[in-house]
């Protein structure tokens, strides 16, 4: 063979090689931006790579890929270590006491006096859903601050906040003829409470809801802390067309508490439980998971133990950030059709579980229809 042809064969050789590092290299980058089968945009990536919340019983999957060159010619293989992750499934009601910052204002009332009935702050624009924030520049966070501050005093300054206004009122207490205390002439809140369901726990932690809480203005509630408690359901008002219908609970605030809430955002409420909890175990799915067709909730209507219910996937959305409305949902389980009518408020939180994955939690109901609803994918519920 003649130099000139040896060149040749070298530089051909070169190239192929090339080539072929070339194709390994866009392979191996398609399979990095490629997570769990869904192609994910730059600014959302990061959000696709965090970790749900720790889980326990944690196995390992091996994905196989193999690698062709010009997708023809086999070249090698790869392994991806997918790991699994267990939760516990939730499904069970929990009653909801969350502290905020101030009192929520819920009517004017009378104080009986020597003199008779007054309400000292009638002739003010004081309204319920009004925030009670601070009594004489002193801040107020339970209604037990309130008799220190005001006894004795023959005026005091409130300072009441209504959506982004806030308002000053001298006020003059009145002097209560039966307990000998001085009152404002308000009743006063100073947590909200309220039934939902949780959706599942890592064994430490809990996360419920899968939606915001809102105050009796509308508005989401900026937690300052307050707790979960065992719940039992022990009715409901079946939903109809154009009206939602309810679970109806009732727990005791005085009981020992499930858990303390730590955050409530957009997504769902969260915090850490009082004691480590185990139940029956779920393998944590994610969007990618979700399609439309058969999946199951979990859900109580009676008591305290949850039921499993059919339902049908009728959409779920592309999302790649955290949005709500994920899935639109339509309860098919003719148990659930004839007792409730479908999805009622207290149902929040419901687990979704398809194809033994947990992959989201119900959130809303159609008050046009309430057999359909909302649900929110799992990747979001996070603190």
């Amino acid at each position: 063979m003649n130099i000139k042809s040896k060149k040749s064969l070298v530089f051909t050789i070169s190239i192929v090689i090339v080539l072929l590092f070339a194709s390994i290299l866009a392979l191996s980058i398609e399979q990095i931006d490629k997570i769990n089968g869904n192609y994910v945009s730059n600014e959302c990536a990061a959000l696709e790579n965090i970790q749900l919340n720790s889980a326990i019983n944690v196995s390992n999957e091996n994905n196989n890929y193999n690698f062709k060159l010009f997708g023809i010619i086999p070249i090698g293989k790869a392994q991806e270590n997918k790991s699994q992750k267990y939760v516990m499934l939730g499904g069970y009601p929990i009653g909801i006491a969350i502290k905020t910052n101030g009192l929520y204002i819920t009517s004017k009332v009378s104080v009986v006096t020597k003199d008779g009935a007054v309400c000292p702050v009638d002739d003010f624009d004081i309204k319920s859903g009004d925030i009670l924030l601070e009594i004489d520049n002193q801040t107020i966070t339970s209604v037990n601050d309130i008799p220190s501050i005001i006894e004795d005093k023959n005026q005091v300054t409130l300072k009441i906040k209504r959506n982004d206004e806030i308002k000053e009122y001298v006020v003059q207490p009145a002097l209560d003829a039966l307990s000998g205390k001085n009152k404002l002439g308000l009743l006063l809140q100073d947590q909200i409470e309220g039934i939902g369901t949780m959706t599942y726990t890592d064994g430490k932690n809990f996360y419920a809801l899968g939606h915001t809480i809102k105050d009796m203005n509308g508005d989401n509630v900026v937690a300052s802390g307050g707790s979960i408690f065992n719940a039992n359901i022990n009715g409901y008002v079946k939903g109809q067309k154009g009206r939602a219908g309810e679970l109806n609970g009732t727990f005791v605030t005085l009981d020992k508490a499930l858990g303390n809430i730590s955050a409530n955002n957009d997504f769902g409420l969260y915090g850490q439980l009082s004691k480590e909890y185990q139940g029956e175990q779920v393998l944590m799915g994610s969007k990618s998971d979700a399609q439309p067709g058969t999946a199951y909730i979990y859900t109580t209507i009676n008591g305290m133990e949850p039921q499993k219910y059919e339902i049908q996937i009728i959409k779920a959305n592309n999302q790649n950030c955290p949005s709500e409305k994920s899935m639109v949902l339509r309860i098919v389980d003719k148990r659930l059709l004839d007792t409730t009518g479908g999805i009622v408020q207290g149902m929040s939180g419901s687990p979704i579980i398809q194809n033994g994955k947990l992959i989201g939690a119900v959130t809303h109901v159609f008050t046009s229809d309430p057999t359909k609803g909302y649900g929110i994918y799992v990747d979001w519920m996070k603190p």
